[in-house]
């Protein structure tokens, strides 16, 4: 895989104020009682308004995120798009299955079908910046947006410049709902979710693009490397594969200057992150994120645009601190992030 993908434009549409460039999570935005909404933006500075009408949320999100990112980036085009989603463009799919019942299999509209699938928010986005390039979607559940970072680091070391990645993800009233009666929701707003109190988690939405390139450019931190891992039994061996990572960078622990943590606030599904925090506490700062944008299968997305802008900013915001330790400078970011119990990875930043 290429040595570094260099992160060179962002776009972020979440829970908090992500798309404002002077809020850097000096307050927190809770959850709406179980469950987070995405603050979406004023879609028309993004998007043609002549196509707004026709996109569901997902899609919205999506392209705008990755507008924001292409901007920052200064570029007319890429080489590929790679996207990941766990549930796809869900609302569409909701409407076009109600229409069915309502309708009684008559007289349906074929736009929510042709925007229900998975990759409309991939193709949406090739459409607008009219790139007939390489365009694949996975949707490969807690793996979805890391499959993403893989596809696109071999992307870049087979000679691909200019590659954009993003992770997407929205939810419904009635999705909700079928959680909550799932029992699979809480409404713990303490927001301390490393320490493992409740079942159930905070569900979450948003949309995150990266812009990557195979040279530094205006690059703040880059993409190093990523790792899978796939239902691990123990902490003991969650941290032989961590550690087995790090040293294929040539890495160790302790000189990670930042550990950010991917704690869903679920007691039985963080058991690994929470036995893994105080081996990695001693000498690294920690922190976690979920308590920002909740949980969903492309939260890593959201890790990794965080974990960028805090090697840009050189600061960790006290308000997703675990421990206080402190360092003269930020140089690398090793985010765990964690779905269900089951997906577990590894990604690595570092600064440029």
């Amino acid at each position: 895989m290429a040595n570094k993908a260099y992160i060179i434009g962002s776009g972020c549409i979440s829970p908090q104020n992500t798309t404002d460039e002077n809020y850097f999570f000096e307050t927190v935005i809770g959850a709406n009682t179980d469950h987070f909404s995405a603050i979406e933006p004023s879609y028309k500075d993004h998007i043609n308004p002549n196509m707004l009408r026709r996109m569901g949320r997902a899609i919205k999100m999506g392209a705008s995120a990755a507008r924001i990112a292409i901007t920052e980036a200064k570029l007319e085009n890429v080489d590929a798009i790679m996207s990941g989603t766990g549930l796809g463009c869900f609302e569409d799919s909701e409407k076009f299955l109600l229409a069915i019942i309502n309708n009684d299999e008559q007289f349906l509209t074929p736009t929510s079908f042709i925007q229900s699938t998975h990759n409309t928010v991939g193709s949406q986005v090739a459409l607008i910046m009219k790139c007939h390039e390489y365009n694949y979607t996975y949707t490969h559940r807690g793996f979805s947006f890391e499959t993403c970072v893989m596809d696109a680091l071999m992307g870049l070391e087979e000679g691909k410049k200019n590659i954009l990645i993003g992770g997407i993800e929205e939810h419904t009233p009635i999705y909700v709902e079928l959680y909550r009666k799932a029992n699979k929701l809480n409404s713990d707003n303490s927001h301390k979710y490393f320490e493992g109190k409740t079942n159930g988690v905070q569900m979450g939405e948003g949309a995150v693009f990266l812009a990557l390139s195979s040279e530094k450019q205006n690059a703040h931190a880059a993409i190093e490397g990523i790792s899978l891992v796939y239902k691990p039994e123990t902490s003991n061996e969650l941290l032989s594969k961590l550690n087995a990572f790090l040293r294929l960078h040539d890495r160790e622990l302790d000189n990670i200057d930042l550990v950010l943590f991917g704690f869903s606030g679920d007691n039985n599904n963080d058991k690994l992150l929470r036995e893994l925090l105080p081996l990695v506490s001693n000498s690294s700062a920690t922190a976690y994120y979920k308590h920002l944008c909740g949980d969903y299968h492309t939260a890593g997305a959201f890790a990794t645009w965080l974990g960028n802008k805090i090697i840009e900013k050189q600061n960790i915001p006290h308000t997703i601190r675990i421990n206080h330790h402190t360092k003269s400078s930020i140089n690398s970011v090793l985010i765990i992030n964690e779905y269900l119990g089951i997906n577990f990875s590894f990604t690595l930043l570092t600064k440029c």
